[in-house]
């Protein structure tokens, strides 16, 4: 088999079949350091999705008001942001935190999202779940199995607000996919980003200013969300997330004594300790494999997807890239078709895989094949001219 690679100065490259892997590991210094008093906690990137470092992540326990992130998922999907909720008398009734919603009276979407996230209000959250699905069952219902469709598989929701109940429960390594999926939607991250919002009074000529409770937004350098959360059975929560130097980091802690400083020191070895590296761009040419029977004598190998890796600072040598490619290919060859994979490996575990697929079309070498190849040559000249 001949292939020829335009390789990469800083990585290993090199032809093997490896075995899969799922999880992301990191030996830096810096995380020995780390004395977080949370029960459970994670750090993971914002854009390659991995895990930085993890304390207890799969733990089933109470969320509390982290439950909103869910929640405000779901509003956005669902509804626009200037329709008009009418206030039901359970809406107004619902205890716990709130932004004081009265009953009979019709709010925006949009000002009972700011309710729901900055103030943390139940009351809200009942509301939104009533107009979106008609009732709180029903929407409770889509929480869960939304849940699933993104992989938080460990997750039980039981009410749109997070108020105690013993089968409502999540973990810190769903919390992070979810927000992570949150973050994505350019309306949440612009509202859980928002040091205060103005929330027109319906029955008064009046505006109400409300304050996000999320202390970071003023305390930390990047800050730029999510969620904070509190009960008796939960401990102390916070969902955080930061961007600095064009990476942006998610942070979960639950039940933190030391809420704010574990944010802050966990926010910052994900940002400070870390970055993230392009290994392979979606459509780049990354070498040519010998064809069997056709009408060329090789094809080019492209990458399906852009493949990025977040690794430790001082460990970019660590990567290792490997393709896994058949050693006969025979004509024809379809263009985009597959033809093996491209896997990367840091500290000996698989963290990231792609398909190769052929970078164009390659005929049998017969009559039929010469026809259709001078066909497709001509249908592409003419096509540039």
């Amino acid at each position: 088999m001949s292939f020829e690679w335009l390789g990469c100065s800083k990585s290993k490259w090199f032809l093997a079949i490896v075995i899969i892997g799922c999880c992301f590991s990191v030996t830096a210094e810096a995380a020995g350091n780390l004395n977080i008093s949370a029960s459970a906690a994670i750090v993971m990137d914002q854009q390659t999705g991995q895990v930085l470092w993890a304390k207890n992540p799969d733990w089933q326990r109470p969320i509390a008001s982290l439950t909103k992130i869910m929640t405000a998922i779901l509003v956005l999907e669902l509804n626009d942001l200037d329709e008009s909720v009418a206030i039901s008398r359970e809406a107004a009734r619902t205890p716990g935190s709130s932004m004081y919603l009265r009953m009979g009276v019709d709010y925006r979407v949009r000002d009972l999202l700011h309710g729901l996230m900055l103030l943390s209000g139940n009351d809200a959250a009942v509301a939104l779940a009533e107009h979106s699905c008609g009732s709180v069952d029903q929407f409770v219902a889509f929480m869960n199995k939304k849940a699933v469709l993104l992989g938080a598989s460990l997750t039980s929701f039981t009410n749109p607000h997070g108020l105690p109940d013993t089968e409502h429960y999540s973990t810190a390594y769903d919390m992070a996919v979810l927000t992570r999926h949150a973050l994505d939607i350019s309306e949440f991250a612009s509202l859980v980003a928002s040091n205060k919002a103005v929330i027109p009074d319906p029955l008064e000529a009046a505006h109400r200013p409300i304050y996000n409770k999320n202390r970071l937004l003023w305390e930390f350098e990047g800050a730029d969300g999510v969620k904070t959360g509190y009960t008796l059975a939960a401990g102390r929560c916070l969902a955080a997330s930061a961007t600095r130097h064009g990476r942006q980091v998610i942070v979960i802690v639950l039940d933190a004594p030391r809420l704010w400083e574990d944010a802050a020191a966990l926010l910052t070895y994900g940002l400070e300790e870390f970055e993230n590296m392009m290994l392979a761009k979606k459509g780049q040419i990354l070498g040519s494999v010998h064809i069997e029977g056709g009408l060329s004598d090789t094809v080019t190998v492209v990458g399906a997807r852009d493949v990025w890796l977040t690794v430790p600072k001082q460990q970019r040598d660590a990567i290792q890239v490997d393709y896994a490619v058949p050693t006969i290919i025979g004509a024809p060859v379809m263009q985009w078709s597959p033809l093996g994979n491209l896997r990367v490996q840091f500290d000996h575990q698989v963290v990231a895989e792609t398909p190769l697929l052929a970078g164009e079309s390659i005929a049998v070498r017969s009559w039929m094949g010469r026809l259709q190849y001078l066909v497709r040559r001509l249908q592409n000249l003419l096509a540039n001219h």
